[in-house]
């Protein structure tokens, strides 16, 4: 009895509101036996880069009710241009360094004035061009990575080197 074909990426959504999103799912060509990972995806060698081996683990995470004035100076000394806003262990969205500086708000307002609510995610286990797809098409320059039961674990970010993690030229797909 032959079994619907994989699913590699659950399209739960990981976050309490519905309009969350998330990166689609690939589904698995049906080949099993001596096929790799790139062939059972649909997608070139190169290409089959998995987001938890490029992803940061260190995020900076605060409160929706975190001031913009401290949010900047938590940005600037942990040289970071994103933090994840967290309302416990819920994602609720994004800040960002362009954010904050497009804004024009005072610094003793609330992040949640000016953050990115309801931010796009992906999970450890997604492949990076897809989460790549889901930063172009939404002009992100971060998204949160979830782990399996929906917890943040991590995010990936656009860096100068990204293009070069898919350049075909590059067969391991690291630069």
């Amino acid at each position: 009895m032959k079994d619907k074909p994989e699913t590699e990426m659950s399209s739960k959504e990981h976050s309490a509101d519905p309009s969350a999103v998330k990166t689609a799912a690939r589904r698995r060509s049906g080949l099993y036996l001596e096929s790799t990972d790139a062939e059972q995806l649909g997608v070139l060698p190169h290409e089959c880069i998995r987001v938890k081996d490029v992803m940061s683990r260190s995020v900076s995470v605060e409160s929706p009710l975190t001031e913009i004035g401290e949010a900047v100076r938590l940005m600037k000394s942990l040289d970071v241009r994103v933090i994840i806003v967290c309302n416990g262990r819920t994602i609720v969205g994004t800040l960002s360094d362009r954010e904050i500086a497009l804004a024009n708000a005072h610094s003793s307002e609330p992040i949640c004035k000016v953050m990115t609510p309801h931010p796009a995610c992906c999970c450890e286990n997604d492949l990076l061009i897809d989460a790549l797809a889901v930063m172009r098409a939404r002009g992100f320059a971060a998204l949160p990575v979830l782990n399996s039961s929906g917890l943040l674990s991590g995010i990936v970010m656009l860096t100068e080197s990204t293009p070069r993690l898919l350049a075909e030229d590059n067969p391991i797909g690291l630069a």
